[in-house]
C-alpha cells in the first residue's frame, strides 16, 4: 500500500511539474487599476542599471536591445505580481510568447523566467509592437508607454517631467548585457505612419485583447497622426504640442535650451559607443584570419545610418532654438549662447572651452583617446566627411580626415 501511495505521489509530482508554467497568473486580470501600479512600477523601479544589478539574480545580465528590454519591462512586472502576459511571436500566425508556457518544465520557477526571457528576445523586435500595443492620445501618455520606429528604435517611457517632457528609456543593439540609457527628451521621430499606425507613441494590449484590432482597445486615439500631419511632419512644434498636453508648468525657452543641447551631447555619446562597438567587431573576426565583410546581419547591427540622419536633425533642431534668444558673449553663457556655440562662424576667445567642458566627446581610434566637440562634430557631418559604414577606418567614422571612404566590402 506505501508504495502504491509512493508510486501515486511520483506520478503527481512528473504530472505538475510536465505541465509548468513560466508563471501561474491564476484568475488574474489586466485592469485600469493594475495599469496604474504599472505606471508607478516603472517610474520607480525602471532605471538604467535593471539588469546589471548582482542582486536580483533573475535578470542579471540579461542580455537586450532596445525592443527586447521594452518587452522585459513589462514581463517583469507581470511575473513578479503573477498577472498574465501574452505577445505575438513575430513574423508568425497565431503563435504567442506567454507565461503559460510549458517549455521549461524542468527548471524551477525563478530560472524558467529567466530561460524565457532569452527565448522571448530572439522572437521580438521594434516590428512587434505594431499588433501587441496601440496608438494613445497625447494627454493620456504615461510611464509604462513606450515609443517605436519599426526596424529602427524604440523607447519606454518612464515618466513626465513638470514641463510636459518624457522620461525616456532605450537600450541599444546589439543585444548584450549592460545598462540602458534615461533621457529626459522626446524620442527623436515622429509618428508618420497614417495607414498602417506602425509607429509613435503607444501602449501595451491587455492579453485578452491581443488579437483585437488597435481601434477597439480601451483609449486608443490615432490623434498624434493627425497632429503630426498638421505640422508638416516638424519635430519641435510637433512635440511642443505634447509638452502643452501633458506639462504642469511652462518650460522656459533657457530651460528648452538646456535640455535639447543635453539630448544632443547624449546621442552623441551613444554614437561613441555604437562606432566603438563596430570597429572593434570588425577587428576581432579580422584578427582571427575568419574573414575581411560583415554579414547582412553584422551589418545591419553596426552600421549607423538611421542614427547618423537621426544625429544630424536632432543638430538642425538645436541650430533653430539657439538663435532665438540671448547676445554672442563669453560674459555671460547662457544655454543660447552655448548652443550658438555649435554652429556660429566665429567665436570670441573661450567659448570652445566652454562646449569642450559640457560635452566633450572621448573617442577612441585604438589605444589612444581623442576628444571633438559637437562643434567638430557638426562641421564634419555638414561637410558629409562622416562615414556610417562600421568597415569605415575609424578616421571616417568622425569626418576627422578629407579622404572619401570607399569601402570594398557589401553594403547593406
Amino acid at each position: 500500500m506505501r508504495l502504491l501511495q509512493l508510486g501515486l505521489c511520483c506520478l503527481l509530482f512528473i504530472s505538475q511539474s510536465a505541465t509548468a508554467k513560466v508563471w501561474d497568473s491564476g484568475t488574474n486580470i489586466w485592469t485600469d487599476a493594475w495599469e496604474i501600479k504599472y505606471q508607478e512600477w516603472v517610474t520607480k523601479n525602471w532605471k538604467e542599471d535593471f539588469f546589471m544589478r548582482p542582486s536580483a539574480a533573475n535578470y542579471y545580465r540579461i542580455p537586450h536591445d532596445c525592443a527586447d528590454a521594452i518587452y522585459l519591462m513589462r514581463a517583469v512586472f507581470s511575473y513578479e505580481n503573477k498577472l498574465p502576459f501574452k505577445v505575438h511571436y513575430l513574423n508568425k500566425k497565431n503563435q504567442y510568447l506567454e507565461n503559460n508556457m510549458t517549455k521549461w518544465d524542468n527548471l524551477p520557477e525563478d530560472q524558467r523566467f529567466r530561460a524565457f526571457s532569452l527565448f522571448m528576445n530572439d522572437r521580438v523586435g521594434t516590428r512587434s509592437f505594431a499588433r501587441d500595443s496601440f496608438p494613445v492620445e497625447l494627454a493620456q501618455i504615461k510611464a509604462g508607454d513606450l515609443y517605436t520606429e519599426p526596424g529602427t528604435h524604440s523607447y519606454a517611457i518612464t515618466g513626465i517631467t513638470d514641463t510636459g517632457v518624457t522620461a525616456i528609456m532605450s537600450s541599444t543593439t546589439p543585444a548584450s548585457p549592460k545598462n540602458m540609457i534615461q533621457l529626459y527628451s522626446f524620442p527623436f521621430f515622429i509618428p508618420h505612419d497614417t495607414v498602417a499606425q506602425t509607429d509613435g507613441y503607444r501602449r501595451f494590449k491587455w492579453p485578452r485583447n491581443i488579437d483585437k484590432p488597435a481601434k477597439s482597445q480601451p483609449g486608443y486615439s490615432d490623434e498624434q497622426y493627425t497632429i503630426a500631419q498638421k505640422v508638416g511632419l516638424d519635430y519641435v512644434p510637433f512635440t511642443d504640442v505634447i509638452a502643452k498636453k501633458l506639462r504642469r508648468r511652462e518650460e522656459p525657452l533657457e530651460e528648452k535650451t538646456m535640455r535639447l543641447m543635453h539630448s544632443l551631447c547624449s546621442f552623441a555619446k551613444e554614437r561613441v559607443n555604437y562606432v566603438n562597438d563596430g570597429i572593434n567587431y570588425v577587428k576581432k573576426f579580422r584578427a582571427e584570419g575568419k574573414r575581411q565583410c560583415m554579414t547582412a546581419s553584422e551589418y545591419d547591427y553596426y552600421s549607423t545610418p538611421s542614427r547618423d540622419k537621426r544625429l544630424f536633425r536632432f543638430f538642425k533642431e538645436v541650430e533653430k532654438i539657439a538663435y532665438e534668444g540671448g547676445q554672442l558673449t563669453e560674459d555671460q553663457v547662457n544655454a543660447q549662447v552655448l548652443a550658438r556655440t555649435i554652429f556660429h562662424p566665429e567665436l570670441p576667445d573661450g567659448l570652445l572651452e566652454q562646449l569642450d567642458s559640457f560635452c566633450g566627446l572621448a573617442i577612441y581610434p585604438g589605444d589612444d583617446v581623442k576628444h571633438i566637440n559637437l562643434r567638430e562634430l557638426w562641421n564634419a557631418m555638414l561637410a558629409e566627411k562622416v562615414s556610417s559604414d562600421p568597415h569605415a577606418p575609424f578616421e571616417n567614422r568622425w569626418g576627422l580626415t578629407d579622404n572619401k571612404f570607399v569601402g570594398s566590402c557589401p553594403t547593406f
